[in-house]
């Protein structure tokens, strides 16, 4: 009997740099980890940049960016300032800070705040912006953080914007077209004018008060039709808050008032230099200056303070 020896052969060898068994479990947990964490940064970093909240550093204004203030406007959900400005959409935080509030950098030409947290604006887009030259109207629900286009996109740019009555009035720069819209889409073209500044009656849909190039003019029938006043002083900006009752401001910061709905005024105070925007609300009201700052005041344009200057 012939005896066989069994020959012992090795056991493979594993390809090294390939983990197998229990080690194979835990770096495929490993890596899932790590996938996890970074599309939970970028989620993260893309919600920030929506939402207007990353980088407030940045965003945080110094003066000087304004670039220019085009209208203010008071939130009625926060009772907050928002300046629509040469670079951007700003909000008055304190009495030294201001924060653009979304990444976008458009060229705000005209802004009205519609409801809590909603606000339409126009103008042109900003550096690194797609889109047409001309914005059309935007509009946004989240104060401001995010915008979307609901009409007339590349074709107007309103330099004036109004919410009353449930309508928005309108002055397109690129034709002088005043148009009224119910719906925000539809459009109505009343005329064609020239004007700057304007603002509607609270109590009446159809009164409209306007800077002319000579002075202030009226419409009685919803801006279809116009006519000068005589003897007003040389406004730059117009508000008509509440009543009977309208405040403006002139090139050198001088402040006015009518009790009669434009036919007469008072000279009531100095902002100090010159005024680039104002606005009312409640029972105070609202002047941005060509100096970057905002001031307030509680009677009537008689006396003012600061209520945001640049740090």
């Amino acid at each position: 009997m012939t005896t066989r020896t069994r020959r012992r052969t090795a056991a493979p060898t594993r390809p090294t740099g390939r983990p197998t068994g229990r080690t194979r479990g835990r770096w495929t947990t490993a890596v899932a980890v790590v996938a996890a964490v970074a599309v939970l940064a970028a989620v993260v970093a893309t919600t920030a940049l929506l939402s207007g909240t990353e980088s407030g550093d940045d965003r945080q204004a110094r003066a000087g960016d304004f670039g220019h203030v085009h209208a203010l406007a008071v939130d009625p959900g926060t009772g907050r300032v928002h300046l629509a400005t040469h670079h951007g959409l700003y909000r008055v935080d304190g009495a030294t800070s201001a924060v653009r509030v979304s990444a976008h950098t458009s060229d705000l030409m005209g802004f009205a705040v519609t409801g809590p947290g909603h606000f339409v604006a126009s103008g042109h887009p900003g550096d690194g912006d797609d889109g047409p030259g001309n914005l059309g109207l935007v509009e946004s629900t989240d104060a401001g953080g995010t915008w979307a286009t609901t009409s007339l996109s590349g074709r107007a740019d309103f330099h004036g914007l109004r919410a009353a009555h449930g309508a928005l009035y309108g002055y397109n720069s690129t034709d002088g077209a005043f148009m009224v819209s119910t719906d925000r889409r539809t459009w109505e073209h009343r005329s064609l004018t020239a004007i700057g500044a304007f603002d509607v009656n609270p109590a009446d849909p159809d009164e409209v008060l306007a800077v002319g190039r000579n002075g202030l003019q009226r419409s009685t029938d919803g801006g279809r039709s116009w006519q000068p006043l005589a003897q007003t002083p040389p406004l730059v900006v117009l508000t008509w808050p509440a009543g009977q009752d309208l405040y403006g401001a002139d090139a050198e910061g001088v402040v006015w008032h009518s009790g009669d709905a434009g036919t007469t005024w008072q000279r009531r105070g100095h902002s100090g230099a010159p005024a680039r925007a104002i606005t009312g609300h409640g029972t105070s009201l609202y002047l941005a200056t060509a100096d970057d700052r905002v001031l307030v005041s509680d009677d009537g344009g008689g006396s003012w303070r600061t209520h945001y200057e640049p740090a």
